[in-house]
């Protein structure tokens, strides 16, 4: 999963470092960007989801968030929680971006907790979907699962293709090759 960083602080600071090395630990790539009001600066469309540290206010920050938001992208906002609540930084005009933006005041013992948490969340909720289509012996097959097994025809491939998944050597082993590379 690509994870984009995003900050509107002047200079890159400890707590961005610690934020990237903890991405990259959970097997991630980290993008990292200071984003300027002064200067046109062009997002990242290729990443999964954002962190965006929201401390030092800035429109061109807010728009980069509502921008990945826009794009279905889920955001978790952080600020340090010796600073004023930013919960509050969402007008209700906005609440439709809610479901993709999460708000956390952290602390330097709590800060690797929120992100873990978050990204194992989106992790889990990021689905791919895709449609195919079956000729109609197949289709007869499926409405026969789902009648006779109480069982969706969704739920039915799925179990398939896991159970394809533990069994698979060759890509158990593009797995392993994978990660030793990184």
């Amino acid at each position: 999963m690509k994870v984009y960083i995003i900050s509107a602080k002047k200079r890159k600071t400890k707590t961005h470092d610690n934020i990237i090395s903890f991405v990259q630990r959970l097997s991630h790539e980290a993008i990292f960007k200071l984003i300027d009001s002064q200067k046109k600066t062009k997002g990242s469309d290729d990443y999964d989801l954002v962190i965006a540290d929201i401390e030092q206010a800035s429109t061109a920050l807010g728009c980069a968030i509502v921008m990945a938001a826009n794009e279905r992208k889920p955001v978790l906002c952080i600020y340090d929680e010796k600073l004023k609540n930013r919960a509050d930084m969402l007008m209700p005009s906005q609440e439709k971006y809610l479901r993709y933006i999460a708000i956390k005041a952290y602390n330097a013992k709590n800060l690797e907790e929120i992100i873990r948490c978050f990204i194992e969340e989106k992790d889990e909720q990021m689905r791919d979907r895709f449609n195919f289509f079956v000729s109609s012996d197949i289709s007869n097959y499926l409405n026969w699962v789902t009648f006779s097994r109480q069982q969706s025809r969704a739920d039915f491939i799925r179990g398939l293709v896991r159970d394809q998944l533990k069994q698979d050597n060759q890509y158990k082993s593009y797995l392993n090759n994978k990660n030793n590379k990184k």
